[in-house]
């Protein structure tokens, strides 16, 4: 026999509170589910997970703050094509490895004039 009760009472602040009373293989069978659908999210996000390794992505704040320069400063690199980006739901984003190329002086700060 599986049930479940309810019971209300009054609390300490006068506000209802709850306490609900399950059985034990209500219980088993609601973990099981819960378990199921976490391995499922697992199996459906395995393929993206060396993607998502391989690609640091940084935010505005972490690019600057790496970088020593300014918001400002960081548009006009983006504007110049000096460092590429990509914006998600109106939030930019810049990949490590490009930031990477500027600290260590292998990607130019300035076009270079024909």
């Amino acid at each position: 026999m599986t049930y479940v009760n309810s019971f209300y009472f009054r609390g300490l602040n006068d506000a209802d509170m709850e306490i609900t009373v399950l059985d034990i293989q209500i219980l088993k069978a609601l973990h099981r589910e819960v378990k199921e659908v976490s391995n499922l999210i697992a199996e459906m996000t395995t393929p993206y997970k060396a993607l998502q390794q391989a690609t640091k992505w940084l935010d505005q704040q972490e690019a600057c703050q790496l970088l020593n320069i300014s918001k400002r400063t960081l548009q006009t690199y983006r504007a110049k094509g000096i460092l590429g980006a990509t914006q998600i739901n109106r939030k930019t984003y810049f990949r490590l490895s490009e930031v990477e190329l500027i600290m260590q002086g292998e990607r130019p700060l300035k076009k270079q004039k024909k």
